[in-house]
This record gives structure tokens, C-alpha cells and sequence, in this order.
């Protein structure tokens, strides 16, 4: 079930209605099979590997806890146990095709004649993400910072809660707490789960479907388009997957509110952050402080000498993009903003001399833009890699971006006015795939006005943190963004990009 479906529309108030009407004792029954038949109606069997990584864990949590201070090797056991079992079916479901094709095709490559048999497998549904949330829930209660869970029911709901269950956030065992706690009729949850819904359905069906038609256009056919196409696409993905991924997540933090559970947020608008660092602070948040706590600080984080922090980094970062797929583009996706993060460690001397030279230190507003522009044009020129089929497809779109710039710079400089009035011919009439058509017109109009509207937005809530949450505004802005979508919405179910993940 998808959240941009008619049964989602009518599977949440029902749920919703349910929990308050069900006593407190039991609601978090109801979450569960709520949950379990949101699940179920992708896939059946994907809730098979959901059951046994919920079974392993909590059979070493119990182990875990019951041998504390008594028995070393056992809780040492346990925990081994209790990580390997979602890191097994991980690996086994997402990449062991990918493994399997690679051995083979290195196998080719040096003359030998070694078929293997490579089987399909379709990853289940959230896999990442479940994985993940499960990893620490063992991790905290081995480190005692969280109980083992004694009632599986709960802990299965921790796993398959039906707002995150598919692409997150990430959650930590503190979310367990709130499925035991009653949670009382709160009319501020409602409006506010009705709020986070309106802009996330708004960010999806109005801002990230409509650019998505564009951008798959031109990724789909990248050979037949100029390189300022190609520009202008990879533009365009950069603001179609944050619309598209924070509107899921304002969907799931909406959705969770209107059953009196509050999950976390996972964006603060990336694109205004001024260098990378802040970036990855702001984007996918979950994710980000997931991979610091568990891997980038037991590697020993930065409290070790210079290179084996960039080593630390550049291997959190190269993980991060493995995540996301076994394909070779998002593992270079992972190790370009690695070696990116690195190099700005690196160069953050001869930057801050720099700024002192130019008197932008005596203009921090100039000085915040050029580090958004920057941070920006960085993060933008990364998500080639994670938006290309393949790693070769991903050079090819580069390179040809590169010959257009280059292209339109040299007609610029020599004045070759028909050179130039054949690029304008070219963006006006459209590609030979008609990019500039009517009807992409249209949608580049309404999809561009939304990204306006969304960015003075987050502006005024900047400023004005209670400017949505209070006032006369709030429902008139509310039903706005409602009658935007009602108009402008494309209603052609598009699955989220992170659904895949």
C-alpha cells in the first residue's frame, strides 16, 4: 500500500479513529495489525524475513540481558547472533546478485569459463530500514542503554510500524516506549498530523511527480539530448528527490501523529546548509546519525590522528552508498561525498585564509550564500551518479554536461550568434524528443511556482518557528495547500524513490 493511493486515503482514518476508540491497554494491538496489513498488501511473503529478523532479535536481547555479569561469552554470542541475523538476510536479499553478476563478469573478463547460477531476487519491502532500526535495538541493549524487550508483539510493531515501516525514519528502542504509554485524544496531534500529511501529499503529487516526468525523460534518453539538457534534468532531481523523500517523511511523521506517536524528523532544509558537513546533518537525519553512532565512532571517529579520521569518514561515507544499492553508481555516490568531506577537512585552512583575504569574513550574509551555492552545486553534481541506470551512463551524462557548458561558452565568447541562436532554437522548440512541448511547459510552470511557494515557506517558519503551528493562518495556509493539490496533483500513484532502498 502506497501513501499516494486511494487505500491509504481510507485505510488511515480508520486506524486513526480505531486507536481512540480501542482501550489503551490494547491499541498497541491495533497498531500491529493495522501495521501487519499495510505490509502484507505489497507482497505477502516480505513479511517472512521481517518475522525471523524480529524472532532474532528478540531472542538475543533476552539472551543478552540474562547473561549480563554472569556469563561474558554467552552475552558476546548473543549479541554476534542478534546482529548477524538482519545483516545475513540484508545481504542475502540485496546483494548477493550483485556479487554473483560481478564474479561472474570478472570471471569473463580474465577468459574463464565459470557460469554461475544467479538467482533474481526482489528485495523486500523496507529491508534497509528494518535492518538497520533492528541493529541498534541489539546494539543499545547490549550496551544497557535500552531493556530487552519481553513482549514480542511490541517489538514486532517497533520493526513493522506502518508510517516507517517502508522508508523510514530510522528509529531508535526509545520509539518502543511510546506504543506502552496511553495516549489520550489530543486535538493538536490531529491538526498537526493533518498539516505534515498536506505538505508531504503537496511535496509528492505537486513538486516531485510533475518533475519527475522531465527528468525521466531526459535520464531515459540521455543520448538524444544536449548537454544543458542533461544540466537542467540533474537540476531538476535534486529538488524532485528532496520533495519526494521529505514529503514521504512529513506522510509518516503526519501519519504517526494522528495515532499519538511522534517520529523523527529526517530533513532541515539541506539545500540552505553552507557546507557539506551541515548538509549530511540535514539530510536523511536518521540515516546520517545512524552510520555516525554505529560505525564512524567505533571505527574511533575523530578522536584518532588526522588520516585515520579521513580513512573513518571516507569508509562511513563509501557504506552510506552501499546502502542505498549494490550498484556501482551509488557506491561511487557514496565515495565521492566521502572523498568531498575529506577534501574539505583538508582545505578548511587555506578557506578560512581565503575569506580573511577577501573581506567575506566581514560579510558573513555574502559569505552563508556562497557556501549555499557551493554546498549545492556539490550535493547537485553527486546525484548524477545516484540518478544514472549505471556507472557508465553516469560518465556519459557528465560528459556531455561538460561539452554543452563548454559548447555554450565558446559560442558565448566568439559572439557566433548562429551557434547560439541554434541553442535557442533547440530550447525552444525542444529536443528532438520534444522536451519543450506544451504540455512540459505546463508542468515545469506549476512545479516551479510550487518550489516557490515551499521555499518562502520555510522561510517564514525559519523565522517564525509557530507561523504554521498557531494563528489565523494556519487553516486557511492548510486548505490552500489542500486545493493545490486537489488542482495540480498528479494522481498517477508514481512510487517513491526511496521505496526502493
Amino acid at each position: 500500500m502506497q501513501f499516494n493511493s486511494i487505500a491509504f486515503m481510507i485505510f488511515i482514518p480508520l486506524v486513526s479513529a480505531g486507536c481512540y476508540l480501542i482501550s489503551p491497554s490494547r491499541r498497541w494491538m491495533w497498531l500491529l495489525s493495522a501495521s501487519l496489513l499495510f505490509y502484507l498488501t505489497s507482497v505477502p511473503w516480505f513479511i517472512l524475513p521481517l518475522l525471523v529478523t524480529a524472532a532474532g532479535i528478540y531472542a538475543s536481547a533476552l539472551m543478552i540481558d540474562r547473561c549480563r555479569n554472569r556469563d561474558p561469552a554467552g552475552e558476546k554470542v548473543s549479541f554476534f547472533m542478534g546482529v548477524a541475523t538482519p545483516l545475513i538476510l540484508l545481504i542475502s536479499f540485496k546483494y548477493l546478485p550483485f556479487f554473483g553478476e560481478s564474479a561472474e563478469q570478472i570471471a569473463r573478463a580474465l577468459g574463464l569459463n565459470y557460469p554461475l547460477f544467479i538467482i533474481e531476487i526482489i528485495a523486500p519491502l523496507g529491508i534497509s530500514y528494518y535492518t538497520f532500526q533492528a541493529i541498534s535495538y541489539v546494539v543499545e541493549v547490549k550496551r544497557g542503554k535500552a531493556p530487552a524487550e519481553h513482549n514480542f508483539g511490541i517489538l514486532l510493531l517497533y520493526l513493522v510500524f506502518f508510517p516507517r515501516v517502508v522508508a523510514g525514519p530510522i528509529e531508535r528502542p526509545d520509539l518502543i516506549h511510546q506504543f506502552r504509554e496511553p495516549r489520550p485524544f489530543n486535538r493538536e496531534d490531529i491538526s498537526a498530523g493533518i498539516e505534515l500529511m498536506a505538505f508531504g501529499f503537496f511535496k509528492k503529487l505537486v513538486i516531485a511527480d510533475r518533475l519527475a516526468i522531465p527528468v525521466n525523460e531526459i535520464y531515459g534518453n540521455a543520448s538524444h539530448y544536449h548537454g544543458l539538457y542533461l544540466l537542467l534534468a540533474t537540476v531538476f532531481f535534486a529538488i524532485q528527490v528532496y520533495a519526494d523523500f521529505s514529503g514521504y517523511t512529513d506522510i509518516a511523521l503526519g501519519s504517526a501523529r494522528l495515532v499519538g506517536i511522534r517520529l523523527t524528523d529526517n530533513f532541515r532544509h539541506p539545500y540552505g546548509a553552507p557546507s557539506l558537513r551541515e548538509f549530511w546533518r540535514r539530510w536523511h537525519i536518521t540515516l546520517t546519525s545512524w552510520f555516525r553512532d554505529y560505525l564512524y565512532i567505533p571505527l574511533g571517529g575523530n578522536r584518532v590522528a588526522p588520516r585515520r579520521r579521513d580513512f573513518n569518514i571516507f569508509i562511513t561515507f563509501l557504506a552510506s552508498g552501499m546502502w542505498h544499492g549494490a550498484g556501482g553508481s551509488f557506491m561511487v555516490w557514496g565515495a565521492l561525498h566521502g572523498l568531498m568531506m575529506v577534501a574539505g577537512s583538508w582545505t578548511r585552512p587555506f578557506r578560512e585564509m581565503l575569506v580573511r583575504l577577501t573581506g567575506l569574513s566581514r560579510a558573513p550574509a555574502i559569505r552563508h550564500a556562497i557556501g549555499v551555492a557551493s554546498t549545492s552545486f556539490l550535493a547537485g553534481a553527486a546525484w548524477i551518479f545516484f540518478r544514472a541506470e549505471t556507472l557508465s551512463g553516469a560518465v556519459s551524462i557528465i560528459r556531455n554536461i561538460l561539452g554543452g557548458i563548454h559548447e555554450f561558452f565558446i559560442l558565448l565568447v566568439t559572439r557566433d550568434t548562429d551557434g547560439l541562436r541554434a541553442i535557442a532554437d533547440v530550447a525552444r522548440k525542444g529536443a528532438i524528443l520534444g522536451f519543450a512541448r506544451e504540455s512540459y511547459r505546463t508542468e515545469m510552470l506549476i512545479a516551479l511556482f510550487s518550489i516557490m511557494a515551499l521555499w518562502i515557506g520555510g522561510m517564514l517558519r525559519s523565522r517564525r518557528p509557530d507561523f504554521m503551528t498557531s494563528g489565523p493562518l494556519r487553516w486557511p495556509l492548510v486548505l490552500l495547500v489542500i486545493a493545490s493539490i486537489l488542482f495540480f496533483g498528479m494522481f498517477s500513484a508514481e512510487q517513491f524513490i526511496y521505496f526502493r532502498f
